[in-house]
Parts: C-alpha cells; sequence; structure tokens
C-alpha cells in the first residue's frame, strides 16, 4: 500500500481496514523499531515513531518501506 509520511494516524488505519475489509477493533498493527521489537500502533505518536523508522531505514533514498503486521482479534 502506497502511502505519503503526512498520512495521519486516523486515516492510515482507515485504509488498512478498508484494504482488509475489517473494523478498527477488529486489528492489531505492529512494526518493527530499530532495535528489532515489534511495537503495538495504537495511536499518533506510535505511528509518527513508525514512520521515523522507515525514514531512518533508507536515509537518502527517496522512498522508504515500512512492514506492518496485522492481527485479526477473532484469530
Amino acid at each position: 500500500m502506497t502511502m505519503t509520511p503526512e498520512i495521519t494516524f486516523t486515516d492510515f488505519l482507515q485504509k488498512v481496514c478498508s484494504k482488509f475489509k475489517k473494523r478498527v477493533d477488529e486489528l492489531d498493527l505492529k512494526f518493527t523499531d530499530e532495535d528489532g521489537g515489534k511495537i503495538t500502533l495504537r495511536d499518533e505518536s506510535d505511528f509518527e515513531m513508525a514512520i521515523e523508522t522507515a525514514r531512518e531505514q533508507v536515509k537518502s533514498k527517496s522512498e522508504g518501506k515500512l512492514e506492518l503486521w496485522c492481527v485479526d482479534h477473532r484469530d
């Protein structure tokens, strides 16, 4: 899924939920931080940290990649 770093956490959640046809309360979203730990995205602050982590990984490249894990609560 392509997005710009200016996207808000709320808009991001809506895009992810739409892509997987899930409600927000059905998914846990996690990303890997710079130390290799999985961090749950719960709010705008967590989302900003995820975007910053992606920026750090790419340094001078024009595009970055943020790998996310989506876990369905019902499983």
